[in-house]
């Protein structure tokens, strides 16, 4: 019972965190739309030209910890057109974020063979492996729909060599955080 209520205590704590950090980002865009209006129409315009570097970045910061917030990536799709083709790109959005998780979950197996994480292991007094195990699908529901580093998440469940079938099932929640963050982020831009 312990547990049940520590785990549900840390979802609706990082759930809150995301809120915050989501309304953090929705401010300063509005700020910087209704105040800086010309700098954000150039620079959406120049962005506009170079979706291939956009989604560069993307990937790379999904596969290495998450570096830069998905939710600013949903603003400059937000710039590509119509619902039509904010939908289309928040969803390529999604699918990249959701393969580079299953990327992280390769690179996390692979790197569980190498001397440095036993090393890395044994100063972590051996709780890592079983942690994951037994918390392994909450910890990546949780990665998933909150601002958690989702890829160091899905590395950790590699390492721990977490059944792979539950770890793509539960990771398919990433697509529900993309989908209700794109909803929210579109109708505030209508603001």
């Amino acid at each position: 019972m312990n547990d049940s209520n520590n785990k549900y205590r840390y979802l609706v704590s990082n759930l809150t965190k995301g809120l915050l950090w989501l309304a953090v980002i929705l401010i300063l865009f509005l700020t910087v739309k209704w105040y800086f209006e010309d700098w954000y129409i150039g620079l959406m315009q120049e962005l506009s030209d170079k979706p291939l570097l956009i989604f560069a970045t993307f990937i790379c910061s999904e596969v290495f910890f998450g570096i830069v917030p998905p939710e600013l990536f949903m603003i400059w799709a937000l710039n590509q057109g119509g619902l039509q083709h904010y939908i289309f790109f928040t969803t390529i959005l999604a699918i990249i974020s959701y393969v580079a998780g299953m990327l992280g979950y390769f690179i996390g197996r692979q790197f569980s063979h190498f001397k440095l994480y036993e090393q890395f292991k044994k100063r972590m007094g051996e709780k890592l492996e079983p942690n994951v195990q037994r918390f392994g699908g909450f910890m990546i529901f949780i990665a998933a729909v909150t601002p958690i580093p989702y890829s160091a998440i899905c590395m950790l469940a590699g390492a721990a060599h977490y059944h792979w079938g539950r770890f793509v099932l539960i990771g398919i929640s990433r697509l529900l955080r993309f989908a209700v963050y794109a909803y929210i982020i579109w109708h505030v831009d209508k603001i």
